[in-house]
């Protein structure tokens, strides 16, 4: 049997994994792009399923007994971007992405 923690965090995986689905969708078809059989746009389902990704992110908080706590570090954040800056610029100078020097 497995633990309310350990359920939360399956649940955290199967939310992270429809992110990544609909983030693709948005990449692949663009953000205002309705699919057939749809009401919302990419983008307001890309914002649903974000939303589910951090309700479930903070009941592992709740239910964990201590043992996890998220809350956002604006340190932790402004260190990846400046990690996704660089190889942005990277791919960038490779001509692979638009807005570089190639």
């Amino acid at each position: 049997m497995m633990t309310l923690s350990q359920y939360h965090l399956i649940k955290i995986a199967e939310k992270a994994a429809e992110v990544a689905q609909i983030a693709l969708k948005c990449a692949h078809f663009g953000l205002s792009e309705i699919q057939p059989g749809q009401a919302l746009t990419n983008a307001e389902r890309c914002y649903g399923e974000l939303n589910d990704l951090l309700a479930m992110v903070h009941q592992l908080g709740s239910v964990s007994g201590g043992e996890f706590y998220f809350s956002q570090d604006g340190w932790a954040m402004a260190n990846k971007l400046t990690k996704v800056a660089h190889y942005l610029a990277y791919s960038q100078s490779l001509g692979l992405v638009e807005g570089g020097d190639a």
